[in-house]
């Protein structure tokens, strides 16, 4: 009898992200070889124990190809352990003919995709696993064949997606999960897609990352907003026996607080369907680990409540070796979340499953489908006897499905590995001629992100033509808004504009934000498609309706009509969206980030810097506007208020006037002093240190001058502001009349 083995469970701590360090946040887990301890405000610590405890908080350095390495002397583990200590023993369980599980858990932004995909030169479990599968494969002189198939599906809102499909090919509603006697728990439809080569697998996965669900909050700009399955249907053929493993390789999507991430409308909707699912699981979790600890008590686990746990079925509960990472943030400020996760795995490892062997499925299937006939047979000869209710019509209509859907699995066993090589060939030049399948060396758009693990996760390609970028589906805190404004017709309207080709929700990203047009030229050329977009579009920083009103000769860029033409690195921000423009023929994305060349922080700062010269600009045309009326205060209902603060702003600007022209005298004062000392025939060193000491005191005073009356001025602007009106009214008088 095969004896029961524990989920393998182990822990991984990040480095701190730049919004901790801003945040002066404290260091709050430590590691000792197994053991992992965090500590709470007051200093009082808790330990865990588990399987391994990964220290990658600190102590590494980039060894100069972007991979980082442990100093000399450090606990720091990198990627390459990660792997030799969890996914080799994954690929050993499947191997030998074990199914495998692999999944990542943890708080959002707390490197459980770092963990499971990496970036850069820093690869994660999983491409470490693909490329390792084929160096055994190709390394084996045993006579033996292999067949290696993939699959990749995400789980967003509780609706189960193909990423091997393009999105407007998908159904709406998603992929069923099933379950049978004879297939077990299976998905209906999805596309398992053979695989020869590292390079083949690779390309797979880079088409279904380009198909990924992610959103964005203010705690990760790249976020995962959907759970992701990575299936790898691993058979080696031998010449007596033919074994099948299934590989899973699961990172989930991050546990998250409202208060801390800044989601709303439709991402708080995302964010509440991730914890539902989270939650289904931890319990699941629970029960498991009670039934694992007290056999003969009858416990129900609660897999249906979710599509996760419902697919994760066999992973946790059945017969499978299952290892589970855990994310940790190293900050205080996510304590709370950080104990919840521990505790989390702490339960975890109390699970126990029964592993077997996976002989000869082809066999096994065809003896179940013989025995699934039989039966069918019996039901049809009791309808033929008149023995027929309401139940029996169920029955047999449930087992006619569960025979069609065994016989179409065993139809496409029985198929070659060839055969399905050819058939996967002969899909792929149909989706390219029909220009489907994107070319990776054509332009694109990479995200930029504060945390360094999640830059350059995103990819949006611009093939030739015109690419739209838009918001599919408005906040629901927007779209509430603008309804009331809104009658049926523009409603109508709204629902025959076309799809985005880019879809990027987030607050300021309008329906049909921006269009991106490849040229026969090979000039990409970037336009915002109404006023309220070009606002919340900056290239390098700067607002596209700033660059409209600028001279053409003036403007930083090229420019084309309304358009203005990409270079190679430039920063592009689409609402809370960071990007940068890639021309894959100059340089790889990875190799513009890993240079440092385009960063988070780089294209932060220039936005920071324009909006400021742009207020002081604004500022200073108040100053010697006095008609002028700022944005937002002319309703009538206010217009004795904002007349008296007019006059108000007039005196403020007058006082102003009269102190400049009073330090203008006083310039031209020092400036005469200084002509007359200079005819001076013995000045002297100590002299001219006196005099230039004089003028930097005069200079020093002017500048203070204008540094209180600017804030005064953004003192009276911020009042004016208050009193604006929040609601539209239809009587409009300017101040100016």
């Amino acid at each position: 009898m095969t004896e029961a083995e524990a989920v393998v469970v182990g822990v991984r701590v990040r480095p701190f992200q730049e919004r901790e360090i801003q945040n002066n946040s404290m260091l709050c887990i430590s590691m000792s070889q197994k053991s992992t301890s965090i500590f709470d405000s007051a200093g009082k610590d808790t330990m865990f124990t588990f399987d391994e405890s990964f220290w990658s908080h600190d102590g590494y350095e980039d060894d100069g190809t972007g991979y980082l390495r442990p100093k000399r002397g450090s606990n720091y583990v990198d990627q390459k352990y990660v792997f030799n200590t969890f996914g080799k023993r994954v690929l050993d369980n499947a191997w030998n003919g074990y199914h495998c599980c692999l999944f990542a858990y943890g708080q959002t932004g707390s490197g459980k995709s770092y963990s499971m995909v990496g970036y850069g030169n820093n690869k994660g479990i999983v491409p470490i696993s693909c490329e390792e599968i084929f160096r055994r494969i190709a390394n084996d002189d045993s006579g033996n064949s292999y067949e290696v198939l993939v699959s990749a599906i995400e789980i967003y809102n509780e609706a189960v997606q193909d990423l091997l499909i393009p999105v407007e090919q998908r159904p709406r509603k998603g992929f069923e999960i099933r379950e049978s006697k004879i297939l077990g728990v299976y998905i209906d439809g999805i596309t398992k897609r053979p695989v020869e080569s590292y390079k083949a697998i690779h390309d797979t996965i880079e088409e279904a990352t380009t198909h990924r669900t992610v959103g964005s909050t203010l705690m990760n700009a790249t976020s995962s907003r959907a759970h992701t399955v990575l299936i790898i249907e691993f058979k080696t053929v031998t010449s007596c026996s033919t074994r099948v493993s299934m590989i899973n390789l699961v990172d989930l999507a991050g546990s998250e607080k409202v208060k801390q991430t800044g989601a709303e409308g439709e991402r708080m909707k995302e964010g509440a369907m991730i914890n539902k699912s989270l939650s289904t699981l931890g319990n699941c979790i629970e029960k498991l680990a009670e039934k694992s600890t007290n056999p003969k008590k009858a416990v129900l686990v609660p897999y249906r409540e979710s599509k996760l746990t419902r697919l994760l079925q066999n992973a946790l509960g059945g017969s499978s070796k299952t290892i589970m990472i855990c994310a940790l943030s190293p900050a205080s400020s996510n304590y709370e979340e950080t104990l919840s996760t521990l505790r989390y795995a702490d339960r975890a490892k109390k699970i126990k499953n029964k592993a077997v062997v996976n002989e000869n499925p082809q066999e096994k299937l065809m003896r179940e489908l013989l025995d699934e006939n039989q039966k069918l047979k019996e039901m049809i000869q009791s309808l033929g006897a008149g023995r027929v209710d309401a139940r029996t019509f169920e029955d047999l209509g449930r087992k006619q499905r569960e025979i069609a859907e065994a016989e179409a699995a065993l139809k496409d066993m029985q198929k070659t590995f060839q055969e399905k090589l050819e058939e996967d060939r002969q899909r792929q030049g149909e989706l390219r001629r029909r220009g489907t399948v994107v070319n990776p060396m054509v332009p694109m758009i990479v995200n930029l992100n504060q945390d360094p693990q999640l830059q350059g996760r995103v990819k949006h390609y611009f093939p030739a033509g015109k690419t739209l970028i838009g918001c599919n589906k408005q906040d629901e805190s927007e779209s509430e808004s603008e309804a009331s404004d809104l009658d049926r017709d523009s409603d109508e309207e709204s629902d025959d504009l076309p799809v985005p080709d880019i879809n990027m929700l987030g607050r300021g990203m309008q329906r049909l934000h921006a269009s991106v047009e490849n040229a026969s030229d090979g000039r990409c050329i970037l336009r915002a498609l109404n006023g309220e977009a070009a606002q919340a579009t900056c290239l390098n920083g700067m607002t596209l309706d700033r660059m409209l009103e600028m001279d053409a000769k003036k403007c930083p860029r090229t420019r084309v009509d309304d358009g203005f033409v990409l270079v190679h690195a430039d920063r592009l921000i689409f609402g809370p969206c960071y990007f940068v423009f890639v021309q894959p023929n100059i340089c790889s994305a990875e190799v513009l980030i890993a240079s440092g060349e385009a960063d988070f922080t780089t294209a932060q700062m220039e936005e920071m810097r324009e909006k400021r010269s742009a207020t002081e600009k604004r500022i200073r045309q108040s100053l010697y506007s006095p008609c002028m009326v700022l944005p937002g205060l002319e309703d009538a209902q206010h217009f004795e208020q904002m007349q008296e603060m007019q006059k108000e702003l007039e005196q403020v600007k007058r006082t102003l006037q009269l102190k400049e022209q009073v330090l203008r005298a006083k310039e031209d004062e020092v400036e005469e002093l200084r002509r007359e000392l200079a005819l001076l025939r013995n000045p002297g060193e100590r002299l001219d240190e006196m005099l230039y000491a004089g003028h930097s005191k005069v200079s020093l005073a002017i500048d203070n001058t204008f540094e209180e009356a600017l804030a005064q001025l953004s003192a009276v602007e911020a009042m004016l502001t208050s009193c604006a009106p929040r609601g539209d009214s239809p009587k409009k008088k300017s101040l100016t009349s």
